[in-house]
């Protein structure tokens, strides 16, 4: 089980700010991103038990995961 917190436009995608999931075996954020129903390549910044993590990290059993939306800026 994992715990998840969706920021900005992620949570208005998912409709809600967070939800704890069963996911059993490790999976790579690309794979996560589909089970949650999110557009491929949608997560621009990912941070697993507060620790900024790599796009390419696997998340495990007792994560705690937040995801946040590519930013934009000027």
């Amino acid at each position: 089980m994992i715990e998840l917190e969706y920021n900005l436009m992620l949570a208005e995608l998912a409709g809600r700010s967070g939800e704890t999931l069963h996911i059993g075996a490790p999976l790579p954020l690309p794979e996560l991103e589909a089970r949650l129903g999110f557009p491929p390549d949608s997560v621009g910044m990912l941070l697993i038990n507060g620790v900024w993590a790599p796009l390419d990290s696997v998340i495990r059993d007792g994560d705690f995961v937040q995801l946040y939306p590519h930013m934009e800026g000027g």
